[in-house]
């Protein structure tokens, strides 16, 4: 028995391997020989599988777009994939996508269910080097993503969601120190603003134009008032007025001397989150205190040398008194407000409101220095073909002069 198994293996060892299979094996460069599939099959399939994720959102969206509906959608997908969780990347980023469409992009407990989606403690790396070298890149790459998507739309996350990504990807992994440095980072400039604004806005106009107009008045004693134009017989438009004026602003209306024109200047653009609003200035010339206190702090910023020299005359000293902080260099803010038209009837409507504490103001000539807010912004998109095309001339003159 032991001679015929010793023949045996003699005769294995001494058959000749084919070259065309020892070449499979040890080249990669032939192994497309025995491949029969399409080069871009596995980029079809990628897009199959994401075609097939968003139709869960797509069927969820026909009832309602919320984040009921959303959640929904995510739960369906965690019931069929209950298992193996085939295609669970392509979903997520699918579901990145839908977020905004279905105003949920914002919410903290979508992000958390969009995190569940990654299997449980099949993704933890069993060695520092498999840690290090980012093990399951795809995965983690994936959930990267899913943070930055939060940091984008100002959602910080919590201690419930540092501890699932402990359950699915390890303490040690990419995606946990993406979220400690989240952690660290996000608090710190969420608190550092000294006028925050309400996480969730109030859907009134009216509200959010008192919020704008109060974030910019840096005036203590501003004061917000609310018109409606309805009750001038005289308004045009139909809408309301904002308007932020205080005692100091007043008073400085008062002042100003006979002949002294005012302008209403605008529109300029302010932001509270993600909604922007167009407000106006009433603005009149610098005073001539503002000016006095401008010479006196100019010439005190050129004397390098401030101490007296006891071998020269003393200097004479020089008082002014500071003025508000209406007075500014380009010239004094009166008062601001925000319409619902932005148009120059509202202003006009605004105006006469200003006249009922401000009788100056009826004597006073004002001129309407009104802009789109669009103005003065570069488009860079025409700047692009205008580059373009200047090139694709320079290449016409290059090949005319090659002819020639």
């Amino acid at each position: 028995m032991a001679s015929l198994q010793l023949r045996r293996c003699l005769l294995c060892f001494s058959r000749p391997a084919s070259p065309f299979s020892r070449a499979v094996h040890t080249s990669p460069r032939l192994l497309h020989l025995m491949d029969a599939r399409d080069p871009n099959q596995e980029k079809k399939e990628k897009k199959l599988i994401v075609h097939h994720a968003k139709q869960y959102f797509d069927e969820m969206a026909q009832k309602a777009r919320d984040k009921k509906t959303f959640i929904a959608a995510v739960s369906k997908y965690l019931d069929h994939e209950n298992v193996y969780r085939r295609g669970h990347v392509e979903f997520v980023y699918a579901s990145l996508e839908k977020m905004k469409e279905f105003n949920v992009h914002r919410d903290l407990e979508t992000y958390k269910k969009i995190l569940d989606l990654f299997p449980k403690e099949k993704l933890k790396p069993q060695s520092s080097w498999q840690a290090e070298l980012m093990h399951y890149p795809k995965q983690q790459q994936c959930a990267i993503d899913l943070l930055e998507h939060m940091e984008e739309n100002g959602v910080i996350p919590d201690d419930d969601m540092g501890y699932a990504l402990i359950n699915i990807f390890s303490q040690r992994s990419h995606v946990f120190r993406r979220y400690q440095r989240m952690m660290y980072w996000l608090p710190k400039f969420k608190h550092q603003n000294p006028y925050p604004v309400p996480r969730d806005l109030p859907n009134d106009n009216v509200e959010l134009a008192k919020l704008a107009l109060a974030r910019m008045a840096v005036d203590l004693e501003n004061e917000i008032s609310v018109f409606q134009t309805d009750d001038l017989e005289s308004a045009a438009d139909k809408t309301f007025i904002v308007s932020a004026q205080s005692q100091t602003q007043r008073d400085l209306i008062t002042s100003l001397p006979k002949g002294q024109s005012v302008t209403v200047e605008g529109g300029f653009i302010t932001y509270l989150r993600y909604k922007s609003f167009i407000y106006f200035v009433l603005k009149a010339e610098k005073t001539k205190k503002a000016k006095d206190f401008e010479n006196i702090t100019g010439k005190r910023k050129d004397n390098a040398s401030t101490f007296w020299n006891y071998f020269e005359d003393e200097q004479p000293s020089e008082l002014a008194i500071r003025p508000s902080v209406h007075e500014q260099e380009d010239g004094t803010v009166l008062a601001m407000c925000i319409t619902g038209t932005s148009s120059k009837d509202s202003l006009a409507s605004w105006l006469k409101y200003l006249e009922v504490e401000n009788p100056n103001l009826s004597n006073t000539p004002v001129v309407f220095l009104l802009k789109s807010p669009t103005e003065g912004k570069q488009n860079y998109a025409e700047e692009e073909d205008e580059e373009e095309e200047e090139v694709k001339r320079l290449e016409e003159a290059r090949k005319t002069i090659s002819d020639g």
